[in-house]
């Protein structure tokens, strides 16, 4: 009897022990690989591009705008109202800097059009939270606002489909200011957690008009914090093989006994 409440206490013990370190340690892992883009490439993502083919490239500081490194040549019919913007640096190819590190990416157009860098990631089959970050740096320049200028952020499915829309500055405005660089936090745990196990992507677009307007993107992280496998504790393993032990040599000697008693005398 007194054996018997010693394995139920054991017992207890060693699933205390487990549920108690499963509810300390979770592991964090980031989602997006390559997001700082320190690899010198554009390894992880994928890319489309505007009117013209024009699109998200690798950007080093280098002074040119566009894949093929045409440098910027103003519109034609807009006379002495260039002046201010062609004198500018970045207006006229100049080099614009990463926003960390070696490298960022960067979609600086001459064109109109759409142009999108997308990543995708399997969603672990357990999230505890989720959270995406990224630093983006919008450059808004020139002499008026064209109202399909815009920056969008996303999480799509396997088909590029939009499942939600994370931030988008207003048409025609920007919100992160003109060349600033800003980190935007995105709570994304609902949606993750209700995509369990399957394909999501990660997507910005940069929608713009007119030569006027551009896009940074560095340190693009999606940290989700799922369940971490814990084994059990090196002490309860010995606890339990030290008890395993006496439990058999106690019930050997219970048998024991018990022979001893049905042996005719």
């Amino acid at each position: 009897m007194a054996l018997g409440r010693l394995w139920k206490a054991v017992i207890a013990l060693a699933t205390a022990s487990v549920l108690s370190a499963g509810a300390a340690q979770a592991l964090s892992v980031d989602l997006i690989t390559n997001g700082g883009f320190e690899s010198g490439t554009l390894s992880g993502w994928s890319t489309t591009g505007n009117s013209a083919g024009e699109t998200f490239v690798l950007n080093d500081g280098t002074p040119v705008n566009n894949p093929q490194g045409i440098p910027f040549r103003p519109p034609p019919g807009l006379g002495s109202k260039l002046d201010t913007i062609s004198n500018s640096s970045e207006a006229r190819g100049g080099s614009i800097a990463p926003i960390s590190g070696l490298y960022d990416t960067l979609f600086r157009p001459t064109y109109s059009g759409v142009a999108t860098l997308t990543q995708f990631f399997t969603v672990p089959d357990e999230v505890i939270s989720a959270t995406f970050e990224f630093t983006a740096r919008v450059g808004l320049f020139g002499l008026y606002s064209d109202p399909d200028h815009q920056f969008r952020v996303s999480v799509v499915d396997q088909l590029g489909d939009v499942v939600q829309e994370i931030y988008a500055t207003a048409t025609g405005g920007v919100q992160l200011g003109n060349g600033t660089a800003s980190t935007l936090s995105f709570d994304l745990t609902t949606l993750l957690q209700a995509n369990q196990g399957q394909t999501l992507g990660v997507q910005f677009a940069l929608e713009a008009q007119t030569w006027q307007m551009n896009v940074s993107l560095d340190d693009i992280a999606m940290m989700v914090e799922t369940p971490a496998t814990v084994p059990l504790p090196a002490s309860v393993w010995m606890m339990l093989a030290g008890l395993g032990l006496f439990g058999a040599l106690g019930w050997k000697q219970r048998r024991g006994a018990g022979g001893g008693e049905g042996t005719p005398s």
